[in-house]
């Protein structure tokens, strides 16, 4: 018999439910099966995981999938504390158990948008969002204001990253704030940039230097004393100050510095 077969009989029907989340460079599986499932050399952890319905046509786009997991699963252990720095992605698929050829069907597949933990904090619940929806939004126009409208590293912005970061090593963590060995001997202003830890899988933005010691908006997840970490620089997005002055890139500025504030044409000279 065939996947199709099963599926479609009342008494043969054995499915089972199979979870692939990637987060970052971490991959988490599980199986709502009373046992672990390998399939195309992963294996699935049967794990206590239930979700709500899935909706289809244009309710696809708006309605949230809510998937229930146990909250001691190192999946969600990940959102206890300062959430990841990287975007989760969900895939469900549903097997037939007495199907031999091992075929599975891509049932669902989003965005993991938010986590909480009800009932006591025993389970976690994961708010779930279809690609569709997370991609169907409207996309910021620019705007007429004086400070820059480009994301800093970005290909509107043109910097080149590795031109403006320190790697250095950590030597001690209180907190939010973080020690960073030679920081003030760089010669960089990295206030207002960002960390990235040695894995890159985590990145938190800075607050503010003080020296060697730098505060950043969230501690790590992972205590990174002892490991090298990269600071990069930050910008005002003023075009006569950090664009001009740090990064030499007024040509490529993204803002509308020397737009007057009156309209000479409406409110008279």
């Amino acid at each position: 018999m065939t996947y199709d077969s099963y599926e479609s009989s009342v008494e043969g029907s054995r499915p089972v439910e199979l979870y692939r989340v990637l987060l970052g460079s971490q991959e988490f599986f599980f199986s709502s099966g009373e046992d672990d499932l390998t399939m195309d050399g992963d294996v699935y952890e049967a794990t206590e995981i239930k979700r709500s319905a899935i909706a289809m046509g244009k309710q696809s786009r708006t309605k949230v999938l809510t998937v229930e997991i146990a909250a001691g699963t190192t999946l969600a252990q990940r959102y206890v504390g300062p959430p990841p720095g990287q975007r989760a992605t969900i895939s469900i698929f549903r097997i037939q158990r007495t199907e031999g050829t091992g075929s599975k069907a891509l049932i669902y597949s989003g965005t993991i948008k938010a986590v909480t933990f009800p009932k006591n904090g025993q389970f976690a619940n994961m708010q779930c969002q279809t690609l569709e929806a997370s991609t169907n939004r409207a996309v910021p126009r620019y705007t007429y204001m004086g400070m820059c409208n480009h994301l800093l590293y970005s290909t509107a912005c043109g910097v080149t990253q590795a031109s403006f970061q320190h790697v250095g090593l950590v030597s001690l963590v209180s907190d939010n704030e973080i020690t960073i060995n030679g920081l003030s001997g760089s010669g960089l202003d990295v206030t207002g940039g960002y960390l990235d830890d040695a894995t890159n899988t985590e990145k938190r933005q800075i607050l503010a230097v003080t020296g060697d010691v730098v505060t950043v908006l969230l501690p790590f997840e992972n205590n990174p004393t002892g490991t090298s970490i990269t600071a990069y620089a930050g910008c005002n997005r003023v075009v006569t100050s950090d664009c001009s002055v740090v990064f030499s890139n007024e040509e490529r500025f993204g803002g509308c510095a020397f737009v007057p504030n009156r309209n000479p044409f409406t409110a008279g000279l």
